[in-house]
Formats: C-alpha cells, structure tokens, sequence
C-alpha cells in the first residue's frame, strides 16, 4: 500500500507524512487531503453530485481550502492554536501549515504531522457529523477538544519521553484553549451589555 501511494509523491511533505507517527487510516486521510482528493462538496460535483454546495458551517460554497482553512470554525482552530504557541499567524492552505510549524514550532518537528493530521481529521469528523448526524458543534472548542484526544491517543506511538512531553503540551493546550474561548465569551458578553446600554440610552 505505501509503495503504491507514494509511487507518485514528490516534496519533502509527503516524505514528512508518511514518516509521521500517526495511525495509517490517518495518513491516508492527510495524503488525500494533500492531493486535493478528500470528498468535499464542490469535489462530488465533479463526480456529478448534485446537491447543495454550501459548508456545513457556514454560507459560504464548501471545497477543501475552505473547509480546513477559510471557514471561520477552521479560522477559530487554527486561531486558537496559534495564540497557544505564541504565533501571530495562521496557514492558509496544507502547504502552509507545514511551514507555519517550522517557523513557530523549530524545535518540535517531530510532532508536526501529528499536530496538523489532528486539526484537519478533528475538522473532517465534526463536518461528516454535520453532514451524516445533523449534529453542529457549539463552539470550536469541541473541535479542539477531539483534537487533543486524539493527539493524546496518538502519543501511545511515541516512545518516553517524547510520549511525556506530548500528552503535558496537548495538556497545556487544552487548558490554554479553555481560557482563550472564556475570554472570547466575556468580551462578546461585554459588548452585547454595552450595546444594550446605548440602545436603551437612545429611547
């Protein structure tokens, strides 16, 4: 299956992935997901689909770019993800993720593939749930939260003490993840009360 997959692969990212300490129903994902494979909406459309191309999430058409990238529940992943390692940035595509974590994770490229497969498969699984389930997240924080568990999960294919020092950082980042959202919340609750305040001010 390996020999046949990456017959064709070319780039050092395909090298990094399938070198990747991640289940290889994942890698699988990540590899179709590289090549613009993954069965989004405006990619059953090719196959001769016909239904409604809108995101799960949002107004907007679904493709892969936008699914994982531009939607603004993936914008809130990667968002909330960056603001916990410090980074000032977010990827735009696959291509850039992987160099987002070589510029503000130098140190920790051992864990790349499983960080960046973790997103797009906890991205992935809440759209197939809104797809198949009608179930719709509440708050990108449940992404997150699948997202570590399956980074926590995962770590069992890594030898101590990288295991260690994965499970305390997905640790780390889940709480960091929380305050972040809780924070968002009371701003949001802050200017509702203000708005409030003006309009009443204007009766």
């Amino acid at each position: 299956m390996y020999n046949a997959l990456t017959r064709s692969d070319a780039g050092i990212y395909h090298k990094i992935l399938w070198k990747g300490k991640i289940p290889t129903k994942i890698k699988i994902f990540m590899w179709l997901l590289m090549n613009d494979a993954i069965l989004t909406k405006d990619n059953l459309l090719k196959r001769k689909w016909q239904g409604d191309l809108t995101c799960y999430f949002c107004d907007e058409p679904e493709s892969i770019s936008h699914l994982f990238f531009h939607c603004h529940v993936a914008k809130s992943v990667w968002a909330i993800v960056a603001k916990c390692f410090g980074a000032d940035t977010v990827p735009g595509n696959l291509d850039q993720s992987w160099r987002w974590c070589d510029r503000w994770l130098p140190l920790d490229r051992k864990y790349h593939v499983l960080g960046v497969s973790a997103i797009c498969w906890a991205i992935w699984k809440s759209r197939n749930e809104a797809c198949f389930d009608k179930i719709i997240i509440k708050s990108p924080l449940d992404i997150i939260c699948h997202m570590c568990a399956l980074m926590k999960y995962w770590a069992g294919l890594f030898a101590e003490p990288d295991r260690e020092q994965l499970i305390e950082g997905i640790s780390t980042m889940l709480r960091l993840a929380n305050r972040i959202l809780k924070r968002r919340r009371e701003d949001q609750e802050d200017a509702g009360r203000i708005l409030g305040g003006d309009q009443d001010g204007q009766r």
